[in-house]
């Protein structure tokens, strides 16, 4: 019997949201318009450009900071007093320990392969 009142009932809700909706009149909800509804989307694209713009600027500023932090970790000392500088036919000026040849190391070549054996035939 439970289950058959829960049926009913339900069944009248239902009946009665049917007719509801047929009675109520939908005028005093205003539609957007087409206007109004570009009006919103320029204002979301707005907001969501200058917080990309935001967020780029941001990155690049922590980008800027990393990098000169590297660069002053990575930069060479200045030079000692005791190097005396070399004036170049080209204008240049170079230190004495920058002149001389730098020695390279022979490249070392490889062995080539030992032929590979013949299988043997299975017995």
């Amino acid at each position: 019997m439970l289950p058959f009142l829960t049926f009913a009932t339900g069944l009248l809700a239902g009946i009665a949201g049917v007719r509801l909706l047929k009675s109520a009149k939908f005028d005093a909800i205003p539609t957007p318009s087409a206007a109004d509804l570009g009006k919103t989307a320029r204002e979301g694209f707005d907001r969501a450009r200058s917080g990309l713009r935001e967020a780029a600027v941001s990155g690049l500023t922590a980008v800027e900071k990393t990098s000169a932090g590297l660069r002053e970790k990575l930069a060479p000392d200045p030079a000692p007093a005791g190097d005396t500088a070399v004036a170049e036919p080209s204008g240049t000026v170079e230190t004495e320990a920058a002149t001389e040849p730098k020695a390279t190391k022979p490249k070392a070549r490889r062995t080539p392969r030992k032929a590979a054996k013949p299988a043997e035939a299975a017995s």
